[in-house]
């Protein structure tokens, strides 16, 4: 092979480019803080859980604590329906919202459209993990309770 040749041979062959590093293309964020998302759903689920187990404190003793009372009707100015509505959100949405906030906490999500993939990362903090735990488990008791009593009561 001439000098001529090679050159021209040279000359034609593309170029290699390489590779983008895979690192440098990722930057992972979280949707919420860990630490702040725990102490906030801490609280979501202390008070429901509090009045939960006023609940449970009242019937298992026989007392006649004033919230629960209030709760019943006796002193409250909303309609059966409405404090229906508000029990509801407050004992199975503040739980779910803990549970939803937790999970923000401690997963991040990347969708790689080249691939059409989506890679989810859990970082695994214990107390965002009790707290999703306790939340789920808080919502499941009063919505398993409310299917019971409805069961019970048409049968």
């Amino acid at each position: 092979m001439t000098d001529e040749k090679l050159g021209n041979y040279l000359k034609e062959i593309s170029k290699p480019e390489a590779p983008a590093a895979r690192g440098q293309e990722m930057l992972k964020v979280t949707l919420m803080n860990a630490r702040r998302s725990s102490v906030i759903g801490a609280v979501l689920i202390i008070l429901p859980g509090g009045l939960i187990l006023l609940f449970l404190l009242q019937n298992s003793l026989h007392l006649a604590p004033g919230v629960t009372r209030w709760l019943a009707g006796e002193g409250t100015f909303l309609p059966l329906p409405a404090r229906a509505i508000v029990a509801f959100v407050f004992l199975v949405g503040f739980p779910v919202l803990a549970v939803i906030l937790n999970m923000l906490a401690i997963t991040w999500y990347r969708y790689d459209r080249a691939r059409k993939e989506l890679t989810v990362t859990v970082r695994m903090r214990w107390i965002n993990v009790l707290i999703i735990i306790a939340g789920s488990a808080l919502a499941s008791f009063y919505v398993l309770h409310l299917l019971a009593d409805t069961i019970m009561n048409k049968g």
